[in-house]
């Protein structure tokens, strides 16, 4: 077919089958319209929410108290029936809230023994607005019960004080994130902004299961602006730590093998060459891997090259911090801590710098007893954490040529193997973009504090970085504080106020509406034709929703063929058939004009 456009000039020829357009026959698209026009929310539509909000809050604690009551015990079989249930009762929840709900089960598999599920929710009300993706887990540690003051596994009030086992880490947040949107539901029947869930059961040790689930799902991230979760990240009492920069990782293993025997008595030179190696592969396992630390544990490997200086910024937050040296060596049971200087130090090391982790060495034996003290197989497990701006490629080459050397001045005889089992790359984020600054102004609405935004500090969350790379390329990654960095998931008497856990929930209602203020960008480039899909609230999508241009009687025809153009009817403008146009003829009225 022929576009004859606005002004009766195009020409372009276009194929119907490809469903082809033009410039001019393009429809109204969110790039039309100023900034300020794609603005749908107002103040009066938050106050509503959170009156909304505050009018549930009764039924919103009798739900999270029959939540906390789930014992959804991490990997633990006798607890597998109760997981799903809540599962069950959280999908649920979010089907009446409109959501659409996908929850996916993975069933045991290798070191996984019990089954884990996947909750994937969507509400798309219109391609006018933000997309934010929550991603947040539901499982808790298995904690004693002797040494809570109170059944961990009961939301308990005592002077105004919440305990319960997942109130503050995993439960209690991702509850809050579904309140807002029942508020926002209740107040405005709609959201302002397309929100998304992702919700599993899996520990940070299955990380490649639940990746592998979401690869089969790279249509869930369409569009996704803003990926965010939650962290314990009250440095103070008064400041909030927002992260959004999120450190990434490798995972090596060094397999070292029993060198194979041959006996070859009539070449000298060959059974010298094979002759039994005066080491066993676990001594030669264990020299090796004491090469990575000096013995007071210190990194021999020089890895700080591309690593983003730490700013004044950060400095004043490091030194700000109120987690102490002493709570964090009484937290793991240690004794002795690298850089324990200083609290900044500490703290700049454990946030801002790269690091080495020993995991486990594994050795299998089925030849028999000989070999079950003498291992012929060894294989090392360890990690690197990566932090900005720092190259996977880069601390592979160091890694491997660090112990390449290593092997050859230790004069190791038996093989050796370096593997990279997974890998993710480091992300950060620009401390003033968008996305941050309505962050800050929500913790400034509710809570009345300053939220400070780093420069080079980062957490280790590896999902966000995983998830990061099927939303859009100019998508943020943001980590909210919701408790206090003295609370720890599973910590005995997990809890904070009641007040606290109000105003969280009104944060998240005030974050959705921070967020809808920021005005949505085309996505039409990365995703055809986004713009003109339909959402939930038909009445209010896109082309409804705007006020479009004043234009007058339209000059576009859609020719499809030369019979149709023919028998069109009469226009204001007689234009020319497709073979007056091709031949250069004209009628004798076109001519007179």
């Amino acid at each position: 077919m022929i576009c004859w456009g606005e002004q009766n000039c195009c020409g372009v020829f276009l194929d119907r089958d490809k469903n082809d357009r033009c410039d001019c026959l393009r429809d109204f698209c969110i790039r039309d319209y100023a900034p300020e026009d794609r603005i749908t929310v107002s103040e009066k539509d938050l106050d509503k929410a959170i009156n909304a909000l505050y009018d549930k809050q009764d039924y919103n604690m009798v739900y999270t108290s029959e939540i906390i009551a789930i014992k959804s015990i991490l990997s633990n079989p006798m607890y597998v029936n109760e997981t799903k249930q809540l599962i069950d009762r959280l999908s649920q929840r979010l089907t009446e809230l409109e959501f659409d709900v996908e929850v996916v089960t993975v069933q045991p598999h290798g070191n996984l023994k019990t089954p884990h599920y996947v909750i994937f929710a969507n509400y798309f009300s219109t391609p006018a607005k933000n997309v934010v993706l929550v991603y947040g887990r539901v499982t808790v540690k298995d904690v004693k019960k002797r040494d809570w003051t109170h059944y961990p596994f009961q939301l308990t009030q005592l002077n105004q004080d919440l305990f319960g086992n997942g109130l503050t880490s995993t439960k209690g947040p991702v509850l809050c994130w579904i309140f807002a949107a029942q508020a926002w539901l209740d107040a405005m029947n709609d959201l302002p902004v397309n929100l998304r869930f992702i919700i599993d059961t899996f520990d940070t040790d299955y990380n490649q299961m639940l990746r592998k689930v979401i690869d089969d799902r790279k249509v869930f991230f369409k569009g996704v602006d803003l990926l965010i979760t939650t962290t314990n990240l009250w440095i103070t009492s008064t400041t909030p730590l927002l992260t959004t920069s999120h450190s990434g990782y490798i995972y090596f293993e060094l397999e070292v093998k029993e060198n194979a025997k041959k006996e070859c008595p009539e070449e000298p030179e060959l059974a010298e060459s094979s002759r039994k190696p005066t080491r066993q592969p676990m001594a030669e396992m264990c020299l090796l891997m004491n090469t990575l630390t000096d013995p007071t544990s210190k990194l021999m490997i020089d890895l700080n090259r591309h690593v983003l200086p730490v700013t004044h910024r950060d400095w004043d937050i490091l030194s700000k911090a109120e987690m102490g040296i002493m709570e964090f060596k009484n937290g793991y049971d240690v004794k002795r801590l690298l850089h324990e200087e200083s609290q900044a130090s500490f703290l700049k090391h454990r946030w801002c710098m790269p690091g080495l982790s020993m995991h486990k060495v594994e050795y299998r034996s089925y030849a028999g007893m000989r070999e079950f003290y003498t291992p012929s197989r060894v294989v090392a497990k360890f990690s690197v954490k990566l932090v900005p701006d720092q190259s996977l490629d880069y601390v592979t080459f160091l890694v491997r040529d660090h112990l390449e050397e290593a092997y050859k001045r230790l004069k190791c005889e038996h093989p050796a193997y370096l593997r990279i089992t997974d890998s993710l790359k480091p992300i950060n984020e620009a401390r003033h973009a968008p996305f941050n600054l309505s962050a800050k102004r929500a913790y400034e609405r509710v809570f009345a504090v300053e939220a400070a935004i780093p420069d080079t500090m980062c957490t280790c969350i590896p999902m966000l970085n995983e998830l990061r790379k099927y939303c859009m390329s100019n998508a943020q990654v943001m980590g909210m504080p919701f408790c206090s960095v003295h609370m720890q998931g599973g910590q005995i008497n997990e809890g904070f106020t009641r007040e606290h856990f109000f105003k969280n929930l009104e944060l998240f209602v005030t974050m959705l509406f921070e967020v809808a203020l920021v005005p949505p960008e085309c996505k039409c480039t990365e995703i055809k034709d986004y713009c003109f899909e339909n959402g939930k609230t038909v009445y209010r999508d896109f082309i409804r929703m705007m006020h479009p241009r004043e234009r007058q009687v339209s000059d576009v025809l859609f020719e499809l063929d030369e019979a149709e153009i023919d028998k069109a009817p009469g226009h204001r403008r007689d234009y020319p058939s497709i073979t007056e146009m091709l031949l250069g003829k004209r009628s004798a009225q076109a001519a007179k004009r």
